[in-house]
């Protein structure tokens, strides 16, 4: 009976136990890393200039279109600026960290050499992945400079011929070869190497690019104009993108959302219902 009861608990102790390898260990680490940006991002521990005017004096909440850049612009000084672009980094890296899982994963398993060398390439590579993004806070700036009124003044304005352009602009992105091209090799095989620290970096900043080309119709037009703090928009957003980069059917992913997007705006501009926007507390 004891031989029967030990053999029974070797048995299930094998079957629960878990190979922590390199791959292993790069998910756990990207899994780790995203609870960490959500985290800062929705503990209130990145800056947000001028959010105190906003609630205050301009009673316009964190949801709104455009309301972190108006609050920027509000403050109008360069470390207001840099504080954007650090909280804008945050919510960027918070949101394509799950779309980066495969690739980081299989980026690893690719590396020939030793587990510390590894470490090292991958680490080169998310952080000149991550300058990417953070270098993108200049298209929304750019957006409130040019847009008159901003991007709260023009949405507020006019509201269903806004939101049903861009809903419309990032439907024929979604379906563009232009978008879907990026998004085939994005989602590619990742080539045996032995990438250093510069060449790791070196394709962080090529594959950043090209996953900003990727969801540009996602988070330069649509986002933008529906508030980038809501948090409904970024889930949702999230979900999207990540499913984009399944290999198996990612494409067909972006093609339909691409056709809802294009349909929703039409719907919008035509039939101007109700949205869920709030421009006021």
């Amino acid at each position: 009976m004891s031989a029967l009861l030990r053999s029974a608990v070797e048995g299930a102790t094998d079957r629960c136990a878990v190979e922590f390898d390199r791959t292993t260990a790069v998910v756990a680490a990207m899994l780790g890393l995203d609870a960490i940006w959500w985290l800062l991002l929705y503990g209130g521990h990145v800056p947000m200039p001028g959010m105190q005017w906003l609630l205050t004096t301009a009673e316009i909440p964190m949801t709104a279109p455009g309301a972190m850049e108006r609050g920027v612009f509000h403050v109008g000084t360069p470390e207001a600026v840099v504080g954007y672009a650090a909280t804008w980094g945050v919510m960027m890296w918070a949101m394509m960290q799950p779309a980066m899982t495969r690739f980081t994963r299989e980026y690893a398993a690719a590396y020939q050499g030793s587990a510390l060398g590894a470490a090292r390439a991958l680490a080169s590579f998310l952080v000149s992945y991550y300058a990417v993004w953070l270098v993108t806070a200049c298209v929304p700036l750019l957006y409130e400079a040019v847009l008159p009124g901003g991007i709260y003044g023009v949405t507020r304005e006019y509201t269903h011929l806004v939101v049903g352009v861009v809903l419309v602009c990032t439907g024929i992105y979604q379906l563009s070869g232009f978008k879907r091209s990026f998004l085939r090799t994005c989602c590619a095989d990742v080539p045996l190497h032995q990438d250093g620290a510069l060449l790791a970096a070196r394709e962080g900043l090529y594959h950043g690019v090209r996953c900003v080309l990727t969801c540009f119709g996602a988070f330069f037009v649509a986002m933008l104009f529906f508030g980038e703090m809501n948090l409904v928009w970024m889930v949702a957003l999230t979900g999207i993108v990540t499913i984009e980069r399944l290999p198996s059917w990612g494409e067909e992913i972006a093609v339909g959302t691409g056709l809802v997007s294009l349909v929703a705006g039409l719907l919008v501009l035509v039939i101007r219902p109700a949205l869920p926007i709030a421009f006021a507390l």
